[in-house]
């Protein structure tokens, strides 16, 4: 949220105002103040409005930390349980052979005329 300030600190410290017999234009002095107290009014909502971003947007990193620590654990608990299946890779292709032998023995119960399913 970019903010659009009248004023910034070169313009403030090398303002000129007119001078009158007594003093300064007192017009050109509440003119320039009010420009001043705009200013000031624009920062403390940017800073308020960043606050309550910061502080949105720390709750919403604790959640999400609280998730992936969660998710962590539950990745840690199924590798646990998965590890003895990847080291045993020939037993897939093992299983792999049999159900295609099996398959091929229903197919050739199924050219005879025998359900294999009734088989027992």
């Amino acid at each position: 949220m970019p903010i659009a300030l009248k004023l910034d600190s070169n313009k403030i410290l090398h303002k000129q105002f007119e001078g009158t017999k007594p003093g300064y234009n007192c017009l050109q002095v509440d003119s320039f103040l009010d420009t001043v107290i705009s200013d000031y009014e624009t920062m403390e909502k940017y800073a308020a409005e960043s606050e309550r971003k910061i502080e949105e947007l720390k709750s919403l990193n604790d959640m999400l930390n609280k998730r992936l620590t969660k998710e962590e654990a539950d990745l840690a608990v199924m590798s646990e349980k998965l590890k003895n299946i990847s080291d045993n890779d020939n037993a897939s292709l093992s299983n792999l052979d049999l159900l295609k032998r099996i398959s091929a023995l229903e197919q050739a119960l199924f050219k005879q005329g025998v359900d294999p399913n009734t088989v027992e």
